[in-house]
Order: structure tokens, then C-alpha cells, then sequence
């Protein structure tokens, strides 16, 4: 099993889908769902022997969370969730399946005990929701994360986060800062978790410039469905990158609705065997792309 410690990570930047800062956690709105999904356009690729094939990309998520508090500043956060991943790639020369499915469950615990800090702990699991394979499929992750309250509009950020199984390791470490400079700007600079330019119109309406990427957390690992030869139950990862501007409505009440679209700069997907071996990088280029989000408490 191999473990990357990845730097500098401007590039890096992963999604919400296992990563998340808690910022719903609500005493008086203890249940939240949050759902999101993209739908990337064709894309080619430029890796020989496929070179001039393309590929289609689309991913979802839908998460809920019932979270209590144990302490005036301690709480916990409860998560089952389904994902969804298609990566339709008509040529593909080592696995035909395109369409995946994830099921996933996670803890965790936010505390506001020390002063000026809030801290998050979690771990949770995913597994291919098609097979409930644990030993095949299952990818454990771990988050530690702290946010230190440096000035009433500046915080600082640190931590890891880090996943295993499907033969890989990976770890990340956290660090960034958020700032609101006046009453319209939000910039954050969290890597590898956000990194953003928001403008808010009023209490209700903002737009937000945002790096975003594709096929779940980078260096994500997957089990193959519909592999040729070799590679039945290979390993494959997908990474991308783009820029999104988006519309986002969002109310104090824990209601978020966010609409929009960018330009996905193009990636990679990584296909090995059974055993995490004989693995080649198939590149393809960019491509625009549309997401849509909701998220509310209750």
C-alpha cells in the first residue's frame, strides 16, 4: 500500500463529497440534506492508442445528516448518503462499465470548546452500493480540522484529511485561510477543501467563483465493474479541474440553492489491475459543464 503526502495543493483541491466543514450543524435544525449534481460535456482524448475518443462525465450526490449536541459546545453529526458517478467512455480499452454507485456513512464530532477555535473529527466509510463488497470496495477516511478565529473577519485553517482501502492510501493536509473583507467579499483559500471568490448581492443572493473537481476526492480509488481480462475488479481513479461561476439563494433558515457552470480544463483516468499494478493514464482535454445544488435544515 503506498501513501502520498500531496504539495503543494493549489491544484489539488478536492469536493464536499467526503469533506465537508459542518457549517449546518444547528440545534434548532438538527436534520440537513444536502444534494448536488454536474453534468460535464464531451471530452477528448489526446492519449495514444485512444487518442480522438471522448468521454461524457456526470456525478451526484445526496447526503442527510442528523446532528445533537452533547455539550452547549460539542456536537455530534450523524451521515448516510448515495453518490453517483458515470464516466461513459464507449472506447475504453480495459472495462466497459460506465455507471457507479456509492453508499457511504460517516461520524462526526464538532467542538467549539477551546477558545477561538472550532474543531471537526470524522470518519466514515463508501462502498460500491451495487455490491456492499466492504473487503472489494470499501474506502475508510478520516478528518481532523481546525479553524482558529484570528480576527472577528479573518480565520485560520489547518489539519488533514486522509482515506483507505481498494489498495491505496492517501493523506492530505489542510491549511488555508478565510477572509470577509467588508460586507460584500468572502475569499477562502482552504486547501484542498475550498478555495473561492464570493460576492454577495444582499442577505439572500450571491455569486461565487470557485475551482472545482471531478470524480470524487483526488486519488480516489474505485473497483472496476465489467473489466477485460486483467482488469476484472481493477482499479481505476478519475481527476479533473475546472472553474464554475455559480448563482447561489440562501437563507438564514439553513436554505441553499445554487445554480451555474464552467469549464472543466480536462484530466485523467488511471486504470490498473486487480492488484494496483500495470496502471496507464488515459488523458483527455476540457470540456463545459452545468451544476445544480440544494441544500436545507430542519
Amino acid at each position: 500500500m503506498r501513501l502520498i503526502y500531496l504539495a503543494p495543493l493549489f491544484l489539488l483541491t478536492t469536493s464536499y463529497e467526503l469533506i465537508t466543514d459542518y457549517s449546518f450543524v444547528n440545534k434548532k435544525h438538527p436534520v440537513h440534506f444536502d444534494g448536488e449534481f454536474r453534468d460535464v460535456g464531451k471530452a477528448k482524448f489526446y492519449t495514444h492508442p485512444v487518442k480522438g475518443s471522448h468521454a461524457e462525465y456526470q456525478d451526484a450526490h445526496a447526503f442527510l445528516y442528523y446532528s445533537h449536541y452533547l455539550t452547549p459546545d460539542n456536537s455530534l453529526s450523524w451521515k448516510v448518503g448515495y453518490s453517483f458517478l458515470d464516466f461513459n467512455w464507449l472506447q475504453n480499452p480495459r472495462f466497459k462499465e460506465s455507471d457507479y454507485h456509492f453508499a457511504s456513512a460517516s461520524l462526526g464530532w464538532v467542538s467549539t470548546s477551546v477558545t477561538d477555535w472550532r474543531w471537526i473529527l470524522a470518519t466514515g466509510v463508501s462502498v460500491d452500493a451495487q455490491t456492499f463488497d466492504f473487503g472489494q470496495s470499501g474506502v475508510y477516511y478520516g478528518l481532523m480540522w481546525g479553524r482558529y478565529a484570528f480576527s472577528q473577519t479573518i480565520g485560520m485553517h489547518l489539519g488533514w484529511a486522509g482515506y483507505v482501502g481498494v489498495e491505496n492510501g492517501y493523506l492530505l493536509p489542510i491549511v488555508g485561510i478565510d477572509w470577509r473583507a467588508g460586507k460584500r467579499w468572502q475569499f477562502n483559500a482552504i486547501f484542498p477543501v475550498n478555495v473561492s471568490i464570493e460576492y454577495l448581492f444582499n442577505k439572500y443572493w450571491s455569486s461565487a467563483l470557485e475551482i472545482a473537481t471531478f470524480g470524487r476526492p483526488y486519488r480516489f480509488p474505485m473497483r472496476i465493474h465489467g473489466g477485460i481480462d486483467r482488469y476484472r475488479n481493477g482499479i481505476f481513479e478519475v481527476y479533473s479541474k475546472g472553474l464554475e461561476l455559480d448563482m447561489k439563494f440562501k437563507t438564514g433558515g439553513g436554505f441553499l440553492a445554487s445554480f451555474g457552470g464552467g469549464w472543466n480544463f480536462g484530466g485523467w483516468i488511471l486504470i490498473k489491475d486487480h492488484d494496483n499494478h500495470h496502471g496507464k493514464y488515459y488523458k483527455y482535454e476540457g470540456a463545459p459543464y452545468v451544476q445544480a445544488k440544494l441544500a436545507f435544515s430542519f
